[in-house]
């Protein structure tokens, strides 16, 4: 099963990783065709994750692009959160203009990623949300959130639309903020081709189990993407995946074999200090290993133990196949 993971990532391992404490980064800006020449280098990445408009605009020079270095654009994610435009809401925002600017923006960033053949189109609302009690007003937010997502979903249906749900940052609240209301959003919304992008650090942030929330949206047909990463559950810390929380992640592979998951494997790590290639490298071994041993796991007896409801056993026998 390794070898047939379709697995993209982002640029970021090859970007300055700035942060607010060291605001040039940890290493020197390389242009963005050096980036995707890096990564294309990469054993095990057929595909690339970029956001609209602000790492591609013209879908046919990025087409060229992506077939000189061999790779395919995996993710589009609509940068609706990085400029201080946004900084009250995009498609919740109070303000109709605002609402009518970031649909029209999404609605581009479709458009851009058919030309450029890419896989989903991701909507990461980090700027919908609020900071303080009695800031927003939930009702009509989740209206205009409903409303939005909804038109931008029958624009064309030739491309999935992903959400991405997050607890917080940049705002101390998100209203997508976990795998329940990224279901009721897609289940309002009612259409086939509306999904969820998982991002583990997300779900584990938000104090669920990852392999719980993949199974609810693979059971509603709902989970198109992911992004595998890791932290501490208190922020994302966008760690390579499984070096904190181990089992939750191999649990999550399990279920990904189990229900037959054949989206795409997103890598979503910031290697501030680490060498971006090797990160890359090891991260990718290690998705593929997990798979191996998911593919393992899912033709062992563990689901007659999980069925008896018998932990011990169970536990034991993870120890004995695992630790070994």
């Amino acid at each position: 099963m390794g070898n047939k993971l379709k697995i993209d990532t982002g640029t970021t391992a090859f970007s300055s990783c700035s942060d607010r404490f060291v605001k040039k980064g940890y290493r020197e800006q390389i242009s963005f065709e050096r980036q995707l020449e890096m990564l294309a280098k990469v054993e095990g990445i057929t595909g690339v994750a970029l956001d609209y408009p602000t790492q591609y605009r013209d879908p046919v020079k990025l087409k060229k692009l992506l077939k000189k270095v061999g790779l395919q654009l995996g993710m589009t994610e609509i940068d609706m959160y990085s400029d201080r435009h946004w900084k009250f809401g995009s498609l919740s925002a109070l303000d109709k203009k605002i609402r009518k600017e970031a649909v029209s923006l999404v609605k581009r960033g479709m458009d851009a990623a058919v030309e450029a053949e890419g896989a989903d189109v991701q909507l990461w609302l980090g700027q919908d949300g609020y900071d303080y009690p009695f800031q927003a007003d939930y009702s009509k937010a989740w209206n205009y959130l409903i409303e939005s997502i909804t038109e931008i979903a029958n624009y064309r249906k030739d491309i999935k639309i992903v959400i991405e749900y997050k607890i917080k940052e940049p705002r101390n609240r998100i209203f997508i903020s976990t795998i329940g209301k990224a279901l009721l959003i897609c289940e309002r919304i009612g259409l086939s081709h509306v999904g969820i992008t998982l991002d583990v650090g997300h779900s584990l942030m938000a104090l669920e189990n990852p392999a719980e929330s993949a199974v609810l949206a693979l059971n509603s047909g709902r989970l198109f993407h992911l992004h595998l990463n890791d932290n501490y559950r208190d922020w994302d810390h966008d760690m390579l995946p499984g070096t904190v929380n181990l089992w939750e992640t191999l649990e999550l592979f399990y279920w990904l074999e189990k229900m037959n998951f054949n989206g795409w494997y997103g890598i979503d790590i910031y290697p501030y200090r680490e060498d971006g290639t090797k990160a890359l490298t090891q991260t990718v071994k290690y998705i593929k290993k997990m798979a191996e041993i998911a593919e393992e796991l899912e033709k062992s007896d563990i689901d007659t133990l999980q069925q008896k409801g018998d932990l011990l056993k169970i536990i034991d026998f993870l120890r004995r196949k695992i630790l070994r």
